[in-house]
């Protein structure tokens, strides 16, 4: 699934253009999105503890993380089982999680899991060239958010995303 506009998406050809914008009226638009390329075999949901949520930083990065992230966790996860956006602010960041009840990630993948053309042992045979979450990294760097992750082998995936909402984690 390539998710359109985004497959050709590389973030060292796209310049860092920060502007002001509504994090929860964009990452519901993108979740959208990507509820309608998944026709619906899974059960995506997003909530957020705001209304509307004010965010300085660049929104075609953020784009591709949120977007990549939902991919990989519809790529992972069997039809018809959960996935779960939630947006909350916690000491001026956003946090932007994203879950899903996936096939997991390996403990010894983790280290590797951000390196360009890494892929875990455990993707049984499905596509993908192992560059989407380096770009992610890249990407996430660029907008100066960090990343976490947590998983637990065939019972799912948490990446969360810290998000400034005024400047970087410099």
């Amino acid at each position: 699934m390539a998710f359109g506009k985004f497959a050709k998406y590389s973030p060292d050809e796209i310049s860092f253009n920060p502007r002001q914008f509504d994090l929860v009226k964009e990452i519901d638009t993108l979740v959208d999105y990507v509820r309608r390329e998944d026709a619906a075999r899974h059960s995506l949901s997003f909530r957020s503890t705001a209304t509307a949520l004010s965010a300085h930083t660049d929104p075609v990065h953020l784009k591709y993380i949120l977007v990549n992230l939902l991919q990989n966790a519809v790529k992972y996860s069997a039809p018809g089982t959960a996935i779960e956006v939630a947006l909350h602010e916690q000491d001026n960041t956003a946090l932007l999680v994203v879950t899903d009840q996936g096939i997991g990630i390996p403990g010894d993948a983790l280290d590797e899991l951000f390196s360009p053309f890494y892929r875990a042992n455990n993707v049984d045979g499905r596509p993908g060239t192992g560059l989407g979450l380096a770009i992610v990294k890249r990407a996430a760097r660029i907008i100066g958010a960090r990343l976490e992750v947590d998983s637990k082998l065939d019972s799912g995936t948490r990446f969360t995303v810290h998000i400034p909402l005024r400047g970087g984690f410099n």
